[in-house]
């Protein structure tokens, strides 16, 4: 799982930063701030930190992956204000796509972060349960797999397709409810908790796009 968010993340993000130029964008392609550059290095960091972790724990190398997943969680956190910046961000960027406004969209990357601080907080928490740990930030790096999977040229540009790629993001944690019914018999608490977070974000960006009380809510965030 490790390696698919990986190069679902390369695959997503190549053509808005990792080969930015070289790779046609069908979306609004935004010059890159220095703030965007800093979000997508750290949160590619994360990502590498993710499989690391998963690598130190297949190979029995606990001490190690405690050690390195305090760095790991101070990063998240860090993540978080920057998550914010760029959504708000994107606003005077021109980020959005062209079937919604610039605060309507604000929504998508919003409900991915409560759903992120939500699923990182209770990694943390839950992290010497190992059984629960493992499956919780899973799905706090599963939340990744919204943006990264919603620039694929899978489906137009339009709010059908955005739902559908949304819909597809989602599914992603599906092999985890496989595992879980293979190795457990039932699925885990932490799996119906993170897959109903991930759900969750996905609800909440598709109904801030919809509804139309959101853009009036979203113009008095801060940062606008």
């Amino acid at each position: 799982m490790a390696i698919f968010m990986i190069v679902c993340t390369l695959i997503g993000f190549a053509p808005s930063f990792y080969l930015r130029g070289l790779v046609h964008y069908p979306r609004p392609n935004p010059t890159l701030n220095p703030l965007i550059i800093l979000h997508g290095t750290l949160f590619t960091v994360w990502m590498l930190i993710f499989w690391t972790q998963a690598r130190l724990i297949g190979a029995g190398r606990r001490d190690l992956h405690m050690k390195l997943g305090i760095g790991g969680m101070l990063l998240a956190v860090a993540l978080v204000p920057l998550m914010y910046l760029a959504a708000v961000g994107g606003v005077a960027r021109g980020s959005a796509p062209h079937f919604t406004t610039p605060l309507a969209w604000t929504a998508v990357p919003l409900g991915s972060l409560a759903a992120f601080i939500a699923l990182i907080y209770l990694g943390w928490r839950q992290r010497r349960n190992g059984q629960a740990h493992k499956r919780l930030m899973l799905c706090a790096a599963l939340v990744l797999m919204g943006p990264a999977i919603g620039r694929f040229p899978i489906a137009p540009p339009v709010l059908t397709g955005h739902i559908i790629q949304q819909s597809l993001a989602w599914c992603t944690v599906i092999p985890l409810f496989f595992h879980d019914s293979r190795t457990l018999g039932h699925i885990h608490w932490a799996t119906k908790l993170g897959a109903g977070l991930l759900a969750s974000a996905v609800i909440l960006g598709i109904a801030g796009i919809v509804l139309p009380g959101w853009p009036a809510i979203a113009s008095h965030l801060p940062g606008l």
